[in-house]
């Protein structure tokens, strides 16, 4: 745990490295499962998700195929970051974030190339997006596509 305890999406202290371990190590349900529900709550992130970016692009990089729940997950992570309430990335973080980001381009156009999958097609098109700046049409490829088509009146 660092200095200052990292903050999961609702204030308290949490350190994600734990369940990403076990994420990792087979357990995919039952980390992926506490990893959404500390990171990421209804739009709200904090220093634990930030912090979490980067392990789960290195697990990512080390999995054999696309993970689209940790796509997902990294993509939410973001908008919840862009969004006006939420607080800055941590000085300390602010390096390893970027490069979460640098990293995980590749992964994602690589498994874009190659998706069949609608959850590894939207959650890989929402990183692409955010990679791109492109953050409101990173929110679109998260929705369904019964989702987008009530948002475009179709």
């Amino acid at each position: 745990m660092p200095e200052d305890p990292w903050l999961s999406a609702y204030g308290e202290p949490y350190d994600p490295r734990p369940a990403i371990q076990a994420w990792r190590a087979g357990q995919v349900k039952a980390a992926s499962q506490e990893l959404w529900e500390q990171l990421y709550h209804q739009g709200t992130v904090n220093s634990a998700s930030y912090a979490a970016v980067g392990e789960i692009v290195r697990m990512m990089a080390e999995q054999v195929g696309p993970d689209w729940n940790a796509y997902s997950l990294v993509a939410s992570i973001e908008e919840g970051r862009l969004a006006v309430a939420s607080p800055s990335i941590p000085p300390e973080l602010e390096h390893d974030y970027e490069q979460a980001w640098v990293a995980i381009l590749p992964m994602a156009l690589r498994d874009l190339g190659q998706a069949t999958d609608d959850l590894v097609v939207r959650s890989t098109l929402a990183v692409v997006a955010h990679s791109k700046g492109q953050h409101t049409l990173a929110t679109m490829a998260l929705c369904t596509e019964d989702e987008r088509a009530e948002m475009l009146g179709a």
